[in-house]
C-alpha cells in the first residue's frame, strides 16, 4: 500500500463528531424528561438534534480512512487487515461490552447467575449498551471492503457523482419507507428487516461509501467547498433550519414530546443534514490545522482519543447523572438549565481525562485501540 499524505483535519473531525455523540447521549434525558416549555427542555432539543450527524459523520470518516488509504484490491492486504480490526478494534469492544453488561446489571441489581448467553448474544449483536451497536455495524462494512474494492472501486473513482447519486437514492427510498410506510404487522423477513436494519448496512450504506468517494476524490472534493462555501454554508444554514424546526413543530402539535422517539438519528431527513455538516466541517477543520493554541491541541486530542472516548462516555455520563441526583436532589434536575450545563461540561471533562489516563498506559490498545501513548504536559504526536 501506497503511503500517502496525512490528512491532519480528521482528527478535528472526529473531535466533533465524539464531541456530538457525547452531547446526544448527555442531553437525552433533558429533551425528553424535562418540564414541558422549560428553558431545559428547549436547549436540550436544540443540541440532541443539532449534533444529530455525529454517527454519520463517523461512518463518513470510516469509509474516507478506508479507501484513501486502499484504492485497488492490489493495495488491500486481507490478512494484516483484519488481524489489525481483531486487534485494535474487536478485542476492545469485547472489553467494553463485558464492562457495560456487567455495569446494567450492577445498576438494575440484577443477578448474573446464567447471563452468559445474554453476554454473549450482546457481544454478538452489539446488544450489550445501546452505543455497541456502532462496532456490529462497522465490522459489516469491514467484511464488505474487499468486494467494494473488487466491483465498485472502479465506478468509485471514474463516475464518482453517479455512485453518489444512486446510492443516496436507494438509502434514502429505505429510510423514508421505514420512517413513513413500515408495515409493523409485517412477517417473515420484512419484519426482521424492520427490526434490524437500522444496525446493519442496509441503514449507513450511503454514509460509508459517500466517505469512499470523498477518500478517493479528496483533493478535488475540498477544492470544490473551497469554491463554492458560501452556497454549501446558504444550503447547510437552511437545512439546519428545517432539520432542528421539525422537531419543534412536532412538539407544538401534539403539545407534548409523546413522539421525539421518531426523531433519532436514523431518520431519511438526517442524510442531507449529515452531507452539508461533512462540507462545512471539512471547510472549518481545514482551518483549525492552521491554529496552535491550548483549545485547538486538546481538541486534536480529543479527535486522536475519540474512539476510546465513544467507549467510555456512557458509563462517565451515567455515574455523573447518578452522583449527582443522589447527592444534590434539591439542586439537580433535568428541568433546570444549570443541571444541563453542568452535566454536559463534566461529561466531556471526566470522560476526556478518563480516556487520557488509559491512554497513558501500555495496554492502551486493549481499552481504546492503536492510538499514541499519551505523555502528560507533552505536546502528543498523532498518526491516522
Amino acid at each position: 500500500m501506497a503511503k500517502r499524505e496525512r490528512i491532519e483535519e480528521l482528527f478535528y473531525i472526529r473531535a466533533i463528531a465524539a464531541l456530538g455523540i457525547l452531547i446526544i447521549h448527555a442531553t437525552g434525558s433533558f429533551a425528553v424528561s424535562s418540564e414541558y416549555g422549560s428553558k431545559a427542555m428547549y436547549l436540550g432539543i436544540f443540541l440532541n438534534q443539532f449534533f444529530r450527524f455525529g454517527s454519520p459523520i463517523f461512518m463518513m470518516v470510516s469509509g474516507l480512512v478506508l479507501f484513501y488509504n486502499y484504492r485497488s484490491l492490489d493495495e488491500f492486504d486481507s490478512k494484516k487487515f483484519y488481524k489489525k480490526k481483531f486487534k485494535f478494534i474487536f478485542l476492545p469492544y469485547v472489553l467494553w461490552s463485558t464492562i457495560y453488561f456487567l455495569y446494567s446489571h450492577y445498576i438494575s441489581k440484577v443477578p448474573l447467575k446464567g447471563q452468559g448467553k445474554v453476554l454473549l448474544r450482546g457481544i454478538l449483536l452489539g446488544e450489550s449498551y445501546s452505543h455497541l451497536y456502532f462496532i456490529f455495524l462497522i465490522f459489516q462494512f469491514y467484511i464488505l471492503v474487499p468486494l467494494i474494492l473488487k466491483y465498485l472501486i472502479e465506478p468509485m473513482k471514474e463516475k464518482p457523482l453517479k455512485v453518489f447519486i444512486i446510492f443516496t437514492i436507494i438509502q434514502g427510498a429505505i429510510l423514508i419507507y421505514q420512517y413513513y410506510f413500515k408495515n409493523y404487522n409485517a412477517t417473515g423477513f420484512i419484519r426482521l428487516f424492520n427490526k434490524y436494519y437500522w444496525k446493519t448496512v442496509f441503514g449507513w450504506f450511503a454514509y460509508f461509501i459517500t466517505g469512499g468517494i470523498i477518500g478517493l476524490h479528496y483533493k478535488k472534493i475540498v477544492n470544490y467547498i473551497e469554491e463554492h462555501i458560501r452556497g454549501i454554508l446558504l444550503g447547510y444554514i437552511i437545512v439546519a433550519i428545517f432539520y432542528v424546526g421539525q422537531v419543534y413543530i412536532n412538539i407544538y402539535i401534539n403539545q407534548g414530546r409523546d413522539y421525539y422517539g421518531k426523531f433519532g438519528s436514523i431518520r431519511p431527513h438526517t442524510i442531507i443534514y449529515a452531507f452539508f455538516s461533512m462540507a462545512v466541517l471539512l471547510y472549518i477543520t481545514r482551518r483549525i490545522v492552521k491554529k496552535d493554541n491550548f483549545l485547538f491541541r486538546n481538541l486534536k486530542d480529543f479527535g486522536t482519543y475519540s474512539f476510546g472516548i465513544y467507549f467510555a462516555h456512557p458509563l462517565v455520563l451515567g455515574e455523573i447523572k447518578i452522583k449527582l441526583l443522589k447527592y444534590f436532589p434539591h439542586a439537580i434536575g433535568y428541568s433546570r438549565l444549570s443541571s444541563l450545563v453542568l452535566i454536559v461540561g463534566l461529561g466531556i471533562i471526566v470522560s476526556y481525562f478518563v480516556v487520557l489516563l488509559l491512554g497513558s498506559t501500555n495496554i492502551r490498545w486493549l481499552f481504546i485501540g492503536r492510538i499514541p501513548k499519551y505523555k502528560w504536559g507533552r505536546e502528543l504526536s498523532t498518526n491516522l
